[in-house]
């Protein structure tokens, strides 16, 4: 795509001005890692990019895929296959997803698109932003994962690729296949691009699940032991469209449009077998104990339409912009359960729709003054979500929960104000200032009403100083603002079954529950190799959190009650190393190492006096691997290793000391020239079968243990292979 752009640009100015025309074209140099590590040199906020030349690489099937093997990212979903993913360790909640630089209406409580529904061969490049600046969205506390599109060529594009393969697992197979091609084209004035994509994924997950209950009266004495059994399966007919469209009015003034759409239905089943001794104390008379069948059929759609009209002026220019987007999520779920005889004793029948939809105008400009490139901008925001769900226990209205009926409005004014100042000496400073007034009003299942005004500023300030033509030092502070979930503020109280105890409680929402807030400081250091050879990066990141939300269990009357709280303050920080250097120095200039490690800390007083890690954050992460290019052959190859190690996963609440499982993923490519127009992609995920294993103890308020159980959880190996073609 650059090459194109870069020839175009040459001929036009060989056609302005012929005798300079051989001079220009010369001195051209393409090279798409250049362009990467280019970006991440000069751009005055400190980002990571990752261009089409490194996504090529290893042409992952989905975002998802390529995701996990950058800096600090972790993820969740069946082993093997990324569908949340989480920066810095903490919950999703805390990484904010982009799509063109902009948030996406997905239906979703999280207020976050899961990366396993996008394609890798739509993407154009991934900037991952580790701190933001006061231009963009800042609701990402940890930080952002940009995902941008293939753009509007400036010359003839072609290019398609077809993927097919199989998951095994241990008690199934599942066939995968993707075809997705783009086509584009430049005539005149105007540009435009079809990008599309359509395939089936199919994914496995078993489970094995043992738990132990125990007498506190006679301590170590069973007093029931469980088995359970847990085959899924499902399948995914995916959909996806991002057609672009350029036309140029003058010399300028520029319209643009970009669609974007993206579709998955998604049909599981799930049979659960369960056993049980009949005399636990010694594990004997071991019988079965029923099953449960489930299936489901979810259908999730995204939706978004935006136009810009951009005009260009002396020393700068602006833009003003328009877009409605839409997202929901339509479930449909039945569960039979069956008791050890074999007859139906439970039907449940379950409906959940989601609808959020936004429309959005605003205007943004900028103009350079001296030493001084200002910017600035102002957006409108309208959004309404509705959330609707219904279930059906043997023919009975079962009552709602505290997310299952909810109506939200949203109203949202933001401006910006940024101010990009080269101070000379390579020394940039950029400091900027966000504000928004967001206006909220929700109906709960009870129909209650809530809500209430948020105004927040947020000011951004970033230090570059490019110290000589290798090597930069960067310092951000940030502050950014995350909003709470929309089923945390729900009033609604659910009673779960069995008796009510602090380890069986209520569960509840927070009408009252505050925005968390964190200050941010980055402080970072790359050196870039000679000869676009690579990068070595090194950033320490700190965040102190303001109203921080966590889930607490508290005895509310006679009764435990779990809800969240603004629990207090808390810190987050760590240190991040990432390296692509190519291997010049030992004379294999075709093979470019890969490696990252994010060692991870957080605090936060649990109880007074008591400090400890935040929930769900492991001590470190890291990626280790390679890409080698074999020129000789026409080939390449590759592999990347990904490992989180096992920790205690709820550090906060000491009666449920549960661990998280170890995570170990080995990816592997090998990729085949035919000719310079066409190439074979073999790939293998999950070589090493990854298995989830999970302990979870259960405490009383005495401390004696009251439930052991043990979990260990499967997907499987995957293999693909790939005909990527470009004519």
């Amino acid at each position: 795509m650059r090459l194109i752009k870069l020839t175009a640009l040459a001929a036009a100015l060989g056609a302005s001005f012929p005798a300079l025309a051989d001079q220009t074209l010369n001195e051209i140099v393409v090279q798409s890692d250049r362009d990467d590590f280019n970006s991440r040199q000069t751009a005055t906020t400190t980002k990571l990019v990752y261009g089409r030349e490194e996504l090529d690489r290893m042409n992952e099937l989905t975002v998802g895929d390529y995701l996990r093997r950058l800096p600090s990212v972790t993820f969740t979903g069946p082993p093997g296959t990324p569908k949340d993913v989480r920066l810095r360790g903490m919950d999703k909640g805390y990484t904010e997803i982009l799509i063109d630089g902009e948030p996406v209406a997905t239906g979703t409580k999280e207020r976050q698109i899961q990366v396993d529904r996008l394609p890798l061969d739509m993407v154009e490049r991934i900037e991952l932003i580790r701190a933001p600046g006061a231009d963009m969205s800042n609701e990402g506390m940890m930080g952002a994962i940009n995902i941008v599109l293939r753009d509007a060529p400036h010359a003839r594009v072609a290019s398609a690729r077809l993927v097919t393969g199989r998951v095994f697992g241990e008690n199934a197979d599942q066939d995968t296949w993707n075809l997705s091609g783009q086509y584009g084209n430049a005539s005149g004035d105007v540009r435009w691009l079809l990008n599309a994509a359509v395939g089936q994924r199919g994914e496995l997950k078993t489970k094995r699940k043992s738990e132990e209950s125990f007498n506190t009266a006679t301590p170590q004495v069973r007093t029931a032991w469980k088995d359970e059994f847990e085959d899924e399966r499902v399948v995914t007919d995916t959909l996806d469209f991002s057609p672009r469209l350029q036309i140029k009015l003058s010399s300028s003034d520029e319209l643009l449009f970009t669609p974007w759409i993206t579709r998955s239905d998604e049909r599981k089943t799930k049979q659960v077998d369960k056993f049980k001794y009949d005399t636990p104390a010694d594990g004997s008379a071991y019988v079965g104990d029923g099953r449960r069948d489930e299936t489901e059929d979810k259908l999730r759609e995204t939706a978004r339409l935006r136009g810009e009209w951009k005009r260009k002026l002396d020393r700068g220019g602006f833009s003003l912009f328009a877009a409605a987007q839409r997202g929901g999520e339509e479930k449909d779920k039945t569960a039979l359960e069956y008791n050890a005889a074999g007859a139906l004793s439970k039907t449940t029948l379950e409906n959940d729709d989601k609808d959020e939809r936004e429309w959005y105008v605003g205007g943004k400009g900028e103009r350079k003054i001296g030493q001084h490139k200002l910017s600035a901008g102002l957006e409108y925001k309208d959004k309404s979500r509705i959330d609707k769900k219904t279930k059906l226990e043997n023919g009975a209205v079962k009552d709602p929960g505290r997310g299952d009926q909810f109506d939200i409005e949203e109203l949202r004014w933001t401006a910006w104000l940024q101010d990009e100042i080269d101070l000379g000496g390579g020394h940039h400073l950029t400091p900027g200032l966000r504000a928004f007034r967001n206006k909220q009003s929700a109906i709960d299942g009870l129909g209650l009403a809530s809500g209430g005004t948020i105004t927040a500023s947020t000011p951004a300030l970033h230090y570059l100083w490019r110290m000589n033509p290798r090597n930069n030092l960067r310092a951000s502070l940030t502050k950014t603002l995350k909003p709470p979930k929309f089923d945390d503020l729900s009033t609604v109280t659910e009673t779960p079954g069995g008796a009510n105890s602090a380890s069986n409680p209520m569960k509840s929402g927070n009408p009252e529950l505050r925005p968390e807030q964190a200050v941010g400081v980055e402080l970072g250091w790359d050196h870039f190799l000679p000869r676009a050879g690579g990068v070595l990066g090194a950033n320490l990141f700190h965040r102190d959190i303001e109203d921080l939300v966590e889930k607490r269990t508290e005895l509310e009357g006679a009764n435990y009650v779990e809800r969240p709280y603004n629990v207090g303050d808390a810190r987050v920080w760590g240190l991040e190393l990432d390296a692509r250097p190519r291997m010049d120095s030992i004379g294999l200039p075709e093979l470019m190492l890969r490696f990252n490690y994010t060692r991870l800390y957080s605090e936060i007083e649990s109880s007074p006096g008591v400090k400890t890690r935040i929930k769900d954050q492991p001590p470190y992460v890291y990626n280790i691997g390679f890409d080698w290019q074999l020129p000789k052959w026409d080939a390449a190859w590759g592999v990347n290793y990904n490992y989180t190690p096992k920790f205690l996963k709820n550090p906060t609440e000491p009666l449920k000391p549960d661990d998280e499982a170890e995570q170990r993923l080995l990816d592997l490519y090998i990729m085949k020239r035919l000719n310079k127009d066409l190439a074979l992609r073999l790939t293998a995920a999950n070589l090493l079968d990854m298995v989830k294993d999970k302990d979870k103890i259960e405490l009383n308020t005495a401390g004696q243990q009251t439930k052991f159980t043990q979990e260990s959880e499967r997907g499987g190996r995957a293999f693909y292979i790939a005909l990527e073609g470009k004519w």
